[in-house]
C-alpha cells in the first residue's frame, strides 16, 4: 500500500519534471488569482471590520421640544431604541451639554442663560438606514421637527464607498477564482492528451483507473498547493510593506498583524483542494478523449 502510494506521488512529480514550463505557467498563474483573491478577502474582512465601526463616528443628535417631562425623556429613549437601525440612543441632558459648551467656549458663554433642549446621541447599526431611522424618529411627539442632525453627505458617500468596496471582492474575486480553475483544468488536460499513449499502455498491462487518474489529481493539487503558498507570501509581503508605510506616514489606521501561519494554511488548503476539484474534472473528460 505505501508502495503504492508513494508511486502515485511519485508520477506526479514525474509528470511535473516533463511539464516544466506548463507547470510554472500554471502555478505561478494560480498564484497571482489566489494572491489578488486572498488579498481582496483580506482587505475584504478589514473594511468590514472597519465598517462596523464606522456607524458610531455619525451618530445622530436628536433634539427634544422644551418642557418635556422625565418620564416623557424616558418613554422618548424606549421609542428610539425600538427604531429597525438604531444600536442605541443615550440621554443627554441640557444642564450637562450647556456645561461642556461654556468650558468649550467661556466667553462666547458668559452671562447667558442655558439655551440648549434636552437631546439623545443616536448610534446607527446600519448607514443605509440612516434616512429611515430619521423618519421614524421624526414621528414620536416629543421631538423637534427639525431637530435631528447628522451628516447625511458624508454618510451616503461613505455607505456607497463600502457597497462599492463589497461588490468589487465578490465579483473581481469570483472571476480570479474561475480563471485559475480554468488554468488548471487545461493544463492537465493538454497532459493527458500528451501521454494518450503511455495511459494506453498502461490499461493494457492491468493499471487500473485509480492509478492511472491519481496522479493527475495529485499534480493538480500540488500545482494548486505550490500557487497557494506562494500567494500567502506575497500576500504576507505586501501587508508587511503597507503596514511599514502607514507607520511612516504616522497614519491612525492599523492593520494588526499578518496571520502568517493561518494564512499559509487557507492559502495551501483552498488551493489544493481547488485544483485537485479542477484536475478531477479534466480528467474525466480527458480520459472520454482519448479512449
Amino acid at each position: 500500500m505505501l508502495d503504492h502510494l508513494v508511486f502515485l506521488i511519485g508520477e506526479a512529480f514525474v509528470a511535473l519534471r516533463r511539464n516544466r514550463m506548463l507547470s510554472f505557467a500554471a502555478v505561478s498563474t494560480v498564484a497571482v488569482s489566489l494572491y489578488l483573491l486572498g488579498g481582496l478577502g483580506y482587505v475584504y474582512l478589514r473594511v468590514s471590520a472597519f465598517a462596523e465601526r464606522i456607524p458610531g463616528q455619525f451618530d445622530m443628535r436628536v433634539f427634544l421640544k422644551e418642557g418635556v417631562t422625565f418620564d416623557q425623556i424616558r418613554s422618548t429613549a424606549r421609542r428610539i431604541r425600538s427604531v429597525d437601525g438604531v444600536a442605541d440612543a443615550r440621554h443627554i441632558p441640557r444642564e450637562i451639554a450647556w456645561r461642556k459648551m461654556r468650558e468649550q467656549m467661556p466667553k462666547e458663554t458668559e452671562g447667558l442663560e442655558n439655551p440648549l433642549p434636552d437631546a439623545f446621541k443616536v448610534t446607527l447599526s446600519d448607514l443605509g438606514k440612516a434616512d429611515s431611522v430619521r423618519a421614524a424618529i421624526q414621528r414620536i411627539e416629543t421631538v423637534e421637527p427639525n431637530g435631528i442632525v447628522y451628516d447625511e453627505a458624508a454618510r451616503q458617500y461613505l455607505d456607497q464607498g463600502l457597497r462599492f468596496l463589497r461588490w468589487l471582492g465578490g465579483t473581481l474575486g469570483g472571476l480570479l477564482l474561475v480563471t485559475a480553475g480554468v488554468l488548471i483544468y487545461n493544463a492537465i488536460q493538454l497532459t493527458v492528451v500528451a501521454r494518450a499513449r503511455e495511459l494506453r499502455i498502461m490499461r493494457l498491462v492491468g493499471a487500473t483507473g485509480f492509478t492511472v487518474g491519481t496522479p493527475f489529481v495529485i499534480e493538480g493539487a500540488l500545482q494548486g498547493l505550490f500557487g497557494g503558498a506562494l500567494a500567502n507570501v506575497l500576500v504576507w509581503m505586501s501587508h508587511t510593506h503597507l503596514q511599514q508605510r502607514l507607520a511612516s506616514l504616522q497614519a491612525t489606521a492599523d492593520l494588526g498583524p499578518y496571520p502568517v501561519a493561518m494564512g499559509f494554511a487557507a492559502f495551501c488548503g483552498a488551493g489544493a483542494i481547488y485544483g485537485a476539484v479542477c484536475s478531477l474534472l479534466s480528467l474525466r473528460r480527458a480520459m472520454r478523449q482519448t479512449t
